[in-house]
């Protein structure tokens, strides 16, 4: 009887390290989202204010930062929160709280500004598509009614720039500038309308989504799969930049929809578009992906939904190499740079939100899709 506990003593000493190495919340990826929030946390909180600031290490009073930068900010702390919930869950509601301040009126609309007022307005389509994406996960996490509030009225923001009477559709960058449709602005307040259909099962936020995908694909997808950055309303001449971000929201969206309707031409097409950002995008050497940081991440988040829905690993793979190079890529102050194959800013020169709560949030969505590094 002794032999047989001192055997199963030693089979649970043995299992419970190798059941701790495959905790998200104990995994490397989870190590670095940790220790880059807790930078951003020192460097950038604004706690008389409960913001963050825009830059630091730049010589001027802090100012908040943009609703950009805030929606990477709040996403990071998401998808923290979602493996370190009793840590983070406390900044996520005390962060999208603090947001309420960027809402503003203007055109007898709601919708959420560049900074908070008072200030001339000055609202984006996209930036309140973005802010929506990422209040939309804070609601999940604390199911707060005016987080949910928060997210509608900057969801119904976005989708209020589009605009069939020109170029048949799709959604313009700037509430007073008219001069282009654009994929950042389209593609998350897509995004954003099949989250709101998996929260309600109201079947106009699918017909949104599917509305806005076809418009896209239409006018601003090449050939090989990835997306132009915007149209001109003027002539129809196309900006034929292919940016990160614009990719991954297509991908994103190609695979919530084929989640929604099980219909195999999204998870195809999603398929498609995956494969052609890896060969433009990401670097052989190392798997590093190219360009800004900012942008980068929500490629990221592209191929770790790719994983969700058709679970081939290699998605995990991809972004397990990109973070484990990106990690080389911060400075002694533990800053990383816009570009991430770029060389770490140095010490004394400004740092932006955005490019650090990007990384931050690389980090956390790895972690909780147990992406290992290599």
């Amino acid at each position: 009887m002794l032999t047989r506990k001192l055997t199963l003593l030693l089979i649970l000493t043995i299992a419970i390290p190798a059941l701790g190495a495959d905790d998200p919340a104990q995994s490397q990826a989870a190590n670095w989202g940790a220790e880059t929030l807790e930078k951003i946390h020192v460097g950038f909180y604004m706690p008389d204010r409960k913001l963050y600031a825009v830059e630091i290490n730049n010589g001027k009073k802090p100012s908040p930062s943009w609703i950009w930068d805030a929606s990477i900010q709040l996403g990071a702390l998401d998808a923290a929160a979602k493996v370190q919930p009793k840590t983070y869950l406390p900044q996520v509601k005390s962060y999208a709280a603090a947001l309420r301040a960027y809402r503003t009126t203007n055109h007898d609309r709601p919708g959420l500004d560049v900074n908070p007022p008072p200030k001339k307005p000055d609202r984006y389509y996209d930036d309140n598509a973005w802010i929506a994406m990422s209040l939309l996960d804070a609601y999940e996490l604390t199911h707060e009614k005016a987080d949910l509030n928060l997210a509608m009225d900057a969801y119904n923001f976005a989708i209020s720039g589009e605009d069939s009477t020109t170029l048949d559709g799709g959604i313009y960058w700037h509430e007073d500038v008219t001069r282009s449709k654009n994929a950042c602005s389209s593609g998350p307040t897509m995004i954003d309308a099949l989250q709101l259909f998996a929260l309600t099962k109201d079947q106009k936020y699918l017909d949104t989504a599917k509305r806005l995908y076809d418009w896209q694909r239409a006018h601003l997808q090449d050939k090989d799969g990835l997306v132009f950055d915007s149209i001109a309303t003027a002539d129809g001449r196309i900006n034929r930049a292919k940016l990160t971000y614009n990719c991954g929201t297509l991908i994103t969206a190609s695979c919530l929809l084929y989640q929604a309707t099980h219909e195999q031409k999204y998870l195809d097409e999603a398929q498609r578009i995956a494969h052609a950002a890896e060969k433009r995008f990401v670097r052989e050497s190392d798997g590093l992906i190219t360009g800004w940081g900012k942008l980068g991440v929500k490629l990221v988040e592209a191929f770790l939904q790719m994983y969700d829905t058709d679970h081939d690993d290699h998605w995990r793979q991809v972004v397990g190499r990109c973070i484990a190079a990106l990690h080389q890529h911060r400075n002694a102050l533990g800053w990383y740079p816009l570009t991430w194959e770029n060389d770490p800013p140095p010490a004394d020169k400004p740092v932006r939100l955005i490019d650090q709560a990007a990384p931050a949030r690389a980090y956390w969505i790895a972690a909780e899709h147990g992406v290992q590094v290599p």
